[in-house]
């Protein structure tokens, strides 16, 4: 009976071991995708669909990781800015703070595809939803 248990505790160990060194995925690269979303116009919400997004990951040390998004904004210019990022100690939930303004949620759905869920609150609030594909180079 101690064998057994003894066994499975060392079993357990292992697995325990193997959940606490996951790998911090590698975020570098190019992503590009499209969105929808809603924004205020006169007091009411506007619907905006399959707009391009893209996004270059040129920066990551560990957890954190920065670059730009590029998008056109609702009059059709394109904005690019920059953002910073942390990846959730899950390794899927990222979170980014937009350099002029906003905020993303985030969820690694695998290593080359991400859903961003942006928020931006006040008279000019917006949410969006963009699914974004690592291109391959």
């Amino acid at each position: 009976m101690k064998k057994i248990l003894s066994f499975l505790l060392l079993v357990l160990v292992f697995w325990a071991t193997g959940i606490c060194a996951a790998e911090v995925p590698n975020l570098l690269g190019t992503w590009t995708g499209f969105g929808n979303g809603l924004y205020n116009e006169n007091a009411a919400a506007k619907l905006t669909e399959n707009w391009s997004v893209s996004a270059t990951i040129d920066m990551q040390k560990d957890r954190l990781f920065a670059g730009n998004l590029t998008y056109l904004d609702k009059n059709g210019t394109e904005v690019m800015e920059g953002f910073a990022g942390a990846i959730d100690g899950d390794n899927k939930k990222l979170y980014i703070a937009e350099f002029s303004e906003g905020y993303d949620i985030g969820t690694l759905i695998s290593e080359d595809e991400i859903e961003l869920i942006y928020l931006y609150e006040g008279k000019m609030g917006n949410i969006e939803i963009d699914r974004l594909h690592r291109i391959k180079t």
